[in-house]
């Protein structure tokens, strides 16, 4: 699947063989899962790893939609923290020498709770 391709409901439940139109109806419904194309209700490679996911936590760990919510609201907070964290190490490589040693020396003494 090429990065700007997107894939309509039927054939989303296709590509996704463990996905019904009933489960993707209800993790719609539920926020647990939005199409990148929320106007047409088109779906990217993005949704389908999500939907793929969501898949394997209800087939193989017997997850509730409730427990799914829980899950999806940390994994999001994850990737959020994971972006912030490539941003803030993007900012300090841009920094001077001298400024990058200082965060590090100060980053090694909080984690070694100095």
């Amino acid at each position: 699947m090429r990065d700007a391709e997107f894939l309509t409901q039927a054939e989303l439940i296709v590509r996704v063989s463990r996905l019904s139109a009933e489960r993707l109806t209800c993790w719609v419904d539920e926020g647990l899962v939005r199409a990148a194309d929320d106007r047409e209700k088109r779906f990217d490679a993005t949704d389908i790893a999500r939907l793929e996911f969501l898949c394997d936590l209800v087939d193989d760990f017997d997850l509730t939609t409730e427990a799914l919510g829980v899950v999806c609201t940390l994994l999001d907070q994850v990737h959020t923290l994971r972006n912030q964290l490539l941003s803030l190490g993007k900012a300090v490589d841009a920094q001077p020498n001298d400024v990058r040693e200082a965060i590090i020396d100060a980053l090694t003494a909080t984690l070694r709770g100095e």
